[in-house]
C-alpha cells in the first residue's frame, strides 16, 4: 500500500535511537524527506541512525540538533528545516522519559524537568511548525506519550500527569487546527523491546542469575502476545497515522502494547 509520503517532508524528533529511530525508519520506507533530531551531545548516536536507517532503506534522513529544554533551541531548529527542506508536512513528537519515583520522592526540580521535557517541548514545536503547515493547506501531528494514557504506571507520576495532558491537548487541536487540514492524534507505546530495554534486561538477568535472553523470554510469557513488540512496529503504525492514507483519524489516542493493558 502506498501511503503517499513520497517527498514529504517529515520531522522525528528525539529520533537517535529506540522508538523515535523507528518512526524514522518506516517514514524513510515511504520515501519521505525524514528528518531526526536529537541533543547535540548525541550526535554519534543521531549519525549511527541516519547510516543504519539510509542502509536499511537506501534513503538518508537529514541530521538535525536541538536541545528539548530550551524553548528557542526546538523553534529555531523546526524554521531551519523548514527553510532546508522547504516546509513541514508531519511532525512527531517524542521525547526522553521522566525521572521515576513517587510523588514524596520528587522535587519540584523533578516536575519542572518533566513538564518541559514531556509536555511544553511538543507545545513548542507545534506552534513553530503549525504556520508551515497552515501555508501548505495540510499537515499531520503525532504525539508519542506512554501506556498511561491508558492504565497508570507505578512510580511514575510524572509520566502519568504530563502524558494525560498531552491527550487532553492533542483533542483540543485536532478540532481546532481540523478546518486547516491537519490531523492531530496520540500514540503510547507500550512494552517496545528498545536497546534501553534490552540494557536493564541485562542488569535484571544478571541479578536472577541468566541470560538476557531468559529473563526476556521469561518477563514476556506473561505478555498476551508472549513477545515485546519492536520499534519498526511501533514505528509502521506511526508511519499510517502521519501519512495521507489517513484521511480523517484525528483527535484519538490509541495504545500499542500488545493488549497489555486491559482499560477501555
Amino acid at each position: 500500500m502506498d501511503l503517499g509520503l513520497k517527498d514529504k517532508v517529515v520531522v522525528v524528533l528525539s529520533s537517535g535511537a529506540g522508538i523515535g529511530k523507528g518512526i524514522a525508519m518506516e517514514t524513510a520506507r515511504e520515501g519521505a524527506k525524514v528528518v531526526i533530531t536529537t541533543a547535540e551531545a548525541f550526535r554519534a548516536d543521531l549519525e549511527k541512525a541516519q547510516a543504519d536507517i539510509e542502509q536499511e532503506t537506501g534513503n538518508k534522513p537529514y541530521c538535525y540538533y536541538y536541545d528539548v529544554l530550551d524553548d528557542a533551541s526546538i523553534t529555531a531548529m523546526i524554521d531551519r528545516i523548514a527553510a532546508d527542506l522547504g516546509g513541514i508536512y508531519a511532525l512527531v513528537n517524542h521525547c526522553p522519559g521522566p525521572k521515576a519515583g513517587s510523588f514524596e520522592q520528587l522535587t519540584e526540580d523533578d516536575w519542572a524537568d518533566g513538564y518541559q521535557k514531556c509536555l511544553h517541548s511538543y507545545t513548542t514545536s507545534i506552534r513553530a511548525a503549525l504556520p508551515y503547515m497552515k501555508a501548505a493547506g495540510e499537515g499531520r501531528i503525532l504525539n508519542s506519550t506512554s501506556s498511561s494514557i491508558k492504565s497508570a504506571l507505578d512510580n511514575l507520576i510524572l509520566s502519568n500527569t504530563f502524558r494525560m495532558g498531552v491527550v487532553g491537548m492533542s483533542k483540543t487541536m485536532a478540532r481546532e487546527f481540523g478546518p486547516y487540514g491537519i490531523l492531530v492524534n496520540t500514540i503510547g507505546p507500550g512494552r517496545i523491546y528498545t536497546d534501553r530495554i534490552k540494557y536493564l534486561n541485562g542488569i535484571r538477568a544478571e541479578k536472577a542469575g541468566m541470560t538476557e535472553e531468559e529473563y526476556t523470554k521469561k518477563d514476556s510469557a506473561g505478555f498476551p502476545q508472549r513477545r515485546y513488540q519492536t520499534p519498526e512496529e511501533y514505528g509502521r503504525m506511526a508511519t499510517f497515522l502521519i501519512s495521507p492514507a489517513n484521511g480523517c483519524f484525528s483527535g484519538q489516542a490509541v495504545v500499542f502494547d500488545g493488549a497489555m493493558t486491559t482499560s477501555y
